[in-house]
C-alpha cells in the first residue's frame, strides 16, 4: 500500500491486490465446499428416510393381509 503525499488518495500495489483475492477465493472454496458436504449429507438423510419409509409400508401390508 502506498500513500503519495501530495494526495489523500490511498493505493494498493500488485502485492495487497493478489493477496485480496487470494483470501477471497480461499474464503468462498470454503464456503462451496462445505455447501457442498452439507447438501450430500442432506441427501443422504432424504434417501435414508425414503428407503425407511417403503420398509414400513412393506410392513404395514404385511400386518394388514395377516389381519384378513
Amino acid at each position: 500500500m502506498t500513500i503519495e503525499k501530495t494526495q489523500t488518495t490511498v493505493r494498493l500495489s500488485a502485492r495487497d491486490w493478489i493477496a485480496i483475492v487470494g483470501i477471497t477465493i480461499t474464503v468462498l472454496a470454503g464456503v462451496l465446499a462445505a455447501f457442498i458436504h452439507h447438501d450430500r449429507l442432506l441427501m443422504r438423510v432424504v434417501t435414508q428416510q425414503e428407503m425407511m419409509s417403503e420398509r414400513l409400508h412393506k410392513i404395514e401390508g404385511k400386518l394388514e393381509a395377516d389381519r384378513r
